[in-house]
């Protein structure tokens, strides 16, 4: 029933029906974000977008999750390593892009911390804050943001500690370096813990999260300690789900017969909201092909349905995003940015070249109405 409405473009109602397609890019070194509309997304405004971060130290900028909500896009800086990995995390922004509003999430009180003690240089201190979910408390009219936080302390190699290294950060910082989750809510304009046992993602890959409906999932590899020392080993790829308005969270694993999304021939992974159901799409390269499936109900494995595959595409180089109707935006062979339609299987050119790999496809549905009063 799902497949027949898919294809016969009798789609239920989504929170994201009627949303544009933001197109963000990077063209002579600089970040670009596109709005594209029109039924065929002829249609291109550039969007300004060059003041939302002060200050210009990190050299990427992510929109979190598969598209705004109540037309506000979560934005954050990071820098990544030698290897491409996410290395570090800079300033988060919650930004409108038809009222311009824009609102810069504050440290939390440990982050707060750090940065006294490391003036001091008496300690190495970093902070690994990674973004989880961002979406809107229905319950408490609330904007939240979730991230996992690890603080990590070590010795400045100029200073002597007297072998007492772990006593003095015990005794400065409590357990401050354990990890945890926290949630931001604007209306305290003020991040706190959350008392929650869920699976987190390490490297919160570009399109692995979405809200719909009071919940923010993310997919992630699930770990488990072992029971006799600290190492942790991968039990398989889950989809975690947390309600914002209660706090309770389920955690659906990821069956290998529907779709192993975190093996090395799935070479793009997308988590998206897919006529009214939350989807997982996934791109592997070497068979040049798409799978998309479905989940049923959260907390059961069973219900992850297999849709149906598409492809072989050999002229695909690299998926960008997912738009709503079972859009799927992808760069060609040429460079040129086109796009799939899953009910018609109708391929169309956008009329724009990519200049670089990190091109991405975020859905914006407009709102003019005020995020903070």
């Amino acid at each position: 029933m799902f497949h027949k409405d898919l294809v016969s473009n009798s789609h239920r109602c989504s929170y994201y029906d009627g949303a544009s397609i933001l197109l963000y890019s990077i063209e002579h070194y600089k970040d670009v974000l596109y709005s594209l509309f029109g039924e065929r997304f002829l249609n291109k405004i550039k969007l300004d977008f060059s003041n939302l971060f002060e200050e210009d130290i990190y050299n990427h900028i992510d929109i979190l999750g598969f598209g705004s909500i109540n037309g506000t896009l979560c934005l954050h800086q990071y820098e990544t390593d030698n290897y491409g990995k996410t290395d570090n995390y800079g300033k988060t922004v919650l930004w409108n892009p038809t009222t311009q509003t824009i609102k810069h999430l504050p440290p939390s009180m440990d982050e707060s911390i750090v940065t006294r003690e490391d003036e001091d240089g008496f300690f190495d201190i970093s902070v690994k804050a990674r973004l989880h979910g961002f979406g809107y408390n229905h319950v408490t009219n609330d904007y939240n943001v979730i991230r996992h936080v690890k603080v990590f302390i070590k010795p400045n190699s100029s200073t002597d500690y007297g072998g007492n290294f772990k006593e003095i950060v015990s005794y400065r910082f409590g357990d401050i370096n354990s990890p945890k989750w926290e949630i931001y809510s604007l209306i305290s304009n003020s991040w706190r813990e959350l008392d929650a046992v869920m699976p987190y993602s390490m490297e919160c890959k570009k399109g692995t999260q979405v809200y719909m409906d009071g919940v923010c999932h993310w997919l992630c590899k699930q770990y488990k300690k072992y029971r006799h020392n600290k190492n942790y080993r991968p039990v398989g790829p889950c989809l975690v789900s947390f309600y914002l308005s209660n706090e309770a969270s389920f955690t659906t694993p990821i069956p290998p017969e529907v779709d192993d999304c975190f093996d090395d021939s799935a070479k793009w992974i997308n988590l998206v909201v897919l006529n009214g159901s939350i989807a997982l799409i996934t791109y592997h390269k070497e068979m040049t092909t798409f799978r998309v499936s479905i989940l049923g109900q959260l907390g059961f494995k069973e219900s992850w349905i297999k849709l149906f595959m598409v492809g072989p595409l050999p002229y695909v180089e690299r998926p960008i995003g997912v738009g709503t109707k079972g859009k799927i935006f992808f760069i060609i062979k040429d460079k040129e940015v086109a796009w799939f339609d899953l009910s018609i299987h109708m391929i169309e050119e956008l009329g724009y070249r990519a200049e670089t790999i990190r091109c991405r496809i975020i859905n914006c549905k407009e709102s003019i109405l005020p995020f903070e009063e």
